[in-house]
């Protein structure tokens, strides 16, 4: 094959364009005061400053003070043209031209005895006094985003993880390509990928696990005004290293326009270890075992407990169990609990309430053969697709439905303000039947895991202590026989417990 020839856009001498028409008669260039910004450009004469309207090589034009005189021929002993603390010019001039432009004295002066002024050398003054680079911030330290005073032990805590990220994506590097390819990233659980999976947790991830702890615990003290200047210095140093999980990927990009959805529930439910390379998979892990995620996970096995204690005091009875999962994602708990129960079962009927449509298809697509082969039709399950704004404004949504033994909200109250958390209890309340009860979760201030969320997944959530779940249960069902907190494993995610009759 005749590779093929190259065509060459260079142009001779003979085919170079030049200037057409008035721009033959070449006359330097007239550079307007604004072009030359950030210079402050004037022209001083006889003790007194005047604004400079424009300058070339040759002259320039000022602002001349109204009612002062001037004429055309007028012979200006001495004049400086100042360019903030750069004379460009000093010298005699002449007055060749006086126009009224928009109300102001224009006057145009040649310099005299065919001196010129080094326009190059303004130029050169104006493009380095007004470098701001690509961000616009220039080289001034203070002006950088995440510059603030201070915070030592932040920066040092910080500065110390991205050295360790960064060595460890190294020596993970090369520890991978030693491995056999099934080991790093077959689907089956060997030998080889346990002593994997375990090496990491002891010598890397406890180690990301704690600097993240530690770095959260220093912001606990930061003034609100600072924060973000150290959220810009996190990013800066560790940022590059965390989005190469997949996990932490998706829940700061928001496919789906909030950061919890239900893919990102499935990673931290199950497929932790995953990832394009080693070192994405040691991430991704790391994250996945600090408090926040756990606490997905252990909140996750309080409410299945919860509904499996319900279900072996109901054996033996016909009466149905009817149960509300309010924003039930993929609805994990009930696919575990439905593995895991064993003997006879009471009827159940259930309404897995969401606003995203995916979430009830991935639920469905895993329930509905567990349920098949195990229980029939003693366990009828309905998949309820609507949003959170009716939700939220319906107090009639679930009416239909009639009344339940156990409703049960896990994540939604994170991201509801006060007013809308009282409401919401109260109709969801509305629901429980007589003896039934409402489970409420809200994860607590002391969280460890925001540095990460906030800083770096602008994943933020609405804390609430203990006492103010309490709070919001008092002001919604003021009347409640009771009214508790219940607590998962790792204290991070407690849930509000209501009880009817």
């Amino acid at each position: 094959m005749t590779p093929p020839k190259l065509v060459s856009t260079a142009k001779t001498y003979e085919e170079l364009d030049g200037g057409q028409g008035r721009e033959v008669f070449f006359r330097p260039h007239r550079y307007r005061a604004q072009d030359l910004e950030p210079l402050q450009a004037r022209v001083a004469l006889q003790g007194r400053e005047f604004p400079l309207r424009d300058v070339s090589q040759n002259g320039a034009a000022v602002e001349w003070p109204a009612g002062a005189e001037v004429w055309v021929g007028q012979r200006l002993e001495h004049i400086e043209v100042l360019f903030d603390d750069h004379r460009a010019y000093a010298g005699e001039a002449r007055v060749g031209s006086v126009r009224d432009t928009d109300g102001a004295v224009v006057v145009g002066i040649s310099f005299g005895d065919g001196a010129l002024l080094d326009i190059d050398d303004v130029l050169h003054l104006r493009d380095i006094r007004g470098w701001q680079g690509r961000d616009g911030l220039g080289l001034s330290l203070a002006r950088k985003p995440w510059a603030v005073p201070g915070h030592q032990k932040f920066k040092v805590l910080v500065s110390e993880l991205a050295l360790f990220l960064e060595d460890s994506e190294q020596q993970l590097g090369e520890m991978e390509s030693h491995l056999a390819w099934h080991v790093v990233h077959g689907d089956h659980d060997t030998p080889g990928r346990r002593a994997l999976i375990e090496r990491l947790e002891r010598d890397f991830v406890s180690e990301v696990v704690r600097y993240s702890e530690e770095i959260d615990a220093t912001l606990r003290e930061v003034p609100p005004g600072e924060v973000n200047q150290l959220k810009q210095f996190s990013l800066r140093q560790v940022q590059k290293y965390l989005m190469q999980s997949p996990c932490l990927h998706r829940a700061l990009h928001k496919p789906f326009g909030y950061p919890g959805d239900y893919e990102v529930m499935r990673f931290i439910y199950e497929r932790q270890f995953e990832g394009a390379t080693l070192f994405a998979k040691a991430v991704q892990l790391s994250f996945l075992r600090t408090k926040a995620p756990t606490a997905v996970r252990t909140r996750k096995d309080l409410i299945k407990a919860q509904l499996r204690r319900l279900i072996e005091e109901r054996r033996g009875q016909d009466k149905p169990l009817r149960l509300l999962s309010v924003a039930a994602g993929p609805a994990q708990e009930l696919l575990e609990l439905f593995s895991e129960l064993t003997g006879p079962c009471p009827p159940l009927e259930i309404v897995l309430f969401d606003q995203d449509k995916g979430a009830l298809a991935y639920a469905y697509r895993r329930l509905k053969p567990v349920i098949d082969a195990r229980w029939g039709k003693r366990v009828q399950v309905l998949y309820l697709h609507d949003s959170i704004k009716r939700l939220l404004r319906d107090a009639k949504l679930f009416e239909e439905f009639g009344q339940f033994d156990v409703v049960f909200s896990i994540g939604l109250f994170d991201y509801l303000q006060s007013s809308t958390a009282v409401v919401l209890c109260r109709n969801l309340f509305a629901r429980v039947a007589e003896g039934g009860t409402l489970y409420i979760g809200n994860m607590v201030p002391e969280n460890p895991t925001r540095w990460i969320q906030e800083h770096h997944l602008d994943w933020y959530l609405i804390y609430r202590s203990r006492e103010e779940m309490l709070e919001i249960g008092r002001r919604a069902v003021p009347d409640a026989a009771q009214q508790q907190m219940i607590e998962d494993k790792t204290r991070v995610n407690p849930f509000l417990q209501i009880t009817r009759g």
